[in-house]
């Protein structure tokens, strides 16, 4: 907004907010899930918008850029700003579920009523993962690689990490 108010060209601001994307992401997530979401953030954005700016025209009260830029609807900087929305939206999303983690689904107790198909609430911790819901990998034993014909092997269950999810 404010450096199109001021003449600056359109490719200038759109790698001016390229890099601040960039930068942003590996600063703020810097994950393979995070790219995915910043990806998605990025397309699925802008797509919503052309969907908001065709059917809400501005003779029931729709909203429009001052700028349509390149594509008519929009300016293409608005591509990086929403993909660094991405790590905004999955920072968000771990954090619920880390709060989300904080609660334990346990079989319910036969003399509650439960039968063994119910699951029950509790704040009790897991005793597998003490509720990190993460655990060492089965398949090279936590240590994140395997012996296979002499060969060290990057494990393919766990990425090479040792843990895989509870």
């Amino acid at each position: 907004g404010i450096m199109f108010s001021y003449g600056i060209d359109r490719s200038i601001i759109l790698s001016v907010m390229s890099a601040c994307a960039y930068l942003g992401f590996k600063k703020l997530d810097d994950t393979k899930s995070g790219l995915i979401t910043s990806t998605a953030t990025a397309l699925g954005g802008p797509l919503i918008e052309i969907g908001l700016i065709s059917l809400l025209t501005d003779s029931i009260g729709g909203y429009h850029y001052t700028d349509s830029g390149e594509t008519g609807f929009f300016p293409l900087w608005i591509v990086p700003v929403y993909f660094l929305g991405g790590p905004a939206n999955g920072n968000l999303a771990r954090g619920v579920w880390d709060k989300l983690g904080k609660v334990v689904l346990v079989p319910a107790s036969a003399d509650s009523g439960g039968g063994d198909d119910v699951m029950s609430i509790t704040n009790e911790v897991c005793r597998s993962c003490n509720n990190s819901r993460a655990v060492p990998c089965p398949n090279c034993d936590g240590i994140g690689y395997y012996m296979t014909y002499g060969r060290e092997v990057k494990c393919n269950c766990c990425k090479g990490r040792g843990l895989v999810i509870c």
